[in-house]
């Protein structure tokens, strides 16, 4: 008889810890204000902000599902950040283009804050078979550059079009 409730006891406590668990991975997608000492955006819900990426670049955000089929070994979006030194903005505004494929729009910011210069992009492009749209906001302040990149499969467009034009919409450097 011990034994059984002994068994019960440690089967409780696993269905807790698997239930919270479960929260807080959930919890990891929640759209959420991403803000550092240089910029600040709004990481929409359906996105994950891994905290301790290696991969060197300043904010990372990938979709939870993976495409299906063809698509299978892209996510099916993703966002990313980078601050790039000693370089200039309109190489990277012109290196942003090539890499655009098919031009879809493209704009120089015209109302920027003070000392900033900011370009937005869309372009479409494929990744073996996969047609891909891709995002920019460009921004340079204070002899730095940063470059916010979303990019979602063709698919799936309509599912994140929206969240990742709020992403990059509030994109700002400080």
């Amino acid at each position: 008889m011990e034994i059984f409730i002994i068994g019960l006891a440690v089967v409780a406590l696993m269905v807790f810890v698997s239930t919270k668990i479960k929260k807080s991975a959930a919890a990891a997608y929640d759209s959420e204000t991403v803000e550092t000492e240089e910029f600040k955006l709004f990481k929409p819900e359906g996105f994950i902000y891994p905290l301790n990426d290696d991969s060197g670049l300043a904010f990372v955000a990938n979709s939870k599902d993976w495409g299906k089929n063809e698509a299978s070994k892209f996510r099916q979006a993703r966002a990313a950040l980078r601050v790039i030194s000693n370089s200039d903005f309109k190489i990277i505004c012109e290196n942003a283009k090539k890499s655009a494929g098919k031009i879809k729009s493209k704009n120089f910011v015209k109302d920027a804050p003070a000392g900033q210069k900011i370009f937005t992009l869309e372009g479409e492009t494929l990744e073996d078979t996969v047609k891909i749209l891709t995002f920019w906001k460009i921004v340079e302040s204070r002899r730095k550059i940063y470059e916010l990149r979303a990019a979602v499969i063709e698919n799936y467009a309509e599912d994140f079009a929206d969240k990742i034009n709020e992403m990059t919409a509030s994109f700002t450097v400080k």
